[in-house]
């Protein structure tokens, strides 16, 4: 290296940095964030959607009643009375698998005239049936509900959709 004319020539450290000196100009750089970094988050705070942030409303959510849903014969409700009294007492979960071994009726139409919205206590968000859970159970009063409508046929069904439809 060449030192400007009039000074003293610049002086060059030789010695070679201990292990414990690099430690030091590490914990240096650490403190510092990197320069891609910094440009990241400006950019990020740049071209961020504010609205996005923002909390969306929750679509109502619509439950089936047993006052909107459609009356039936007396002949079916007593057949259906008498199946459901042939039931154990202590029975009182059904999933689809149990429905189809009582009564012959599959997890499709099941879950067809869930669907429907011929079934008291099923729940409702933008026109899907919320699921329960993992598997579905159906309470004494919910599979009663079902059997009527199954019994009933499906002209029945569409006329009880059709007017809660409307509500």
């Amino acid at each position: 290296m060449q030192a400007r004319s009039g000074s003293a020539p610049a002086k060059t450290d030789t010695r070679q940095l201990s292990i414990f000196d690099l430690e030091t100009v590490a914990n240096d750089r650490i403190d510092d964030p990197p320069k891609y970094e910094v440009a990241r988050e400006q950019v990020a705070s740049e071209h961020s959607n504010a609205s996005a942030h923002v909390r969306q409303p929750v679509a109502p959510v619509r439950v089936i009643t047993t006052e909107g849903l459609s009356h039936y014969s007396t002949e079916v409700i007593d057949q259906v009375d008498r199946s459901m009294a042939a039931l154990p007492t202590e029975k009182l979960w059904f999933t689809y698998q149990d429905i189809r071994r009582c009564f012959g009726v599959s997890r499709a139409t099941v879950a067809r005239r869930m669907k429907d919205g011929v079934v008291p206590g099923v729940r409702f968000q933008l026109g899907r049936m919320i699921e329960d859970g993992a598997v579905r159970r159906l309470d004494r009063e919910q599979l009663r509900w079902l059997l009527l409508a199954v019994l009933s046929g499906p002209q029945r069904v569409q006329h009880a959709v059709a007017a809660t439809s409307k509500q």
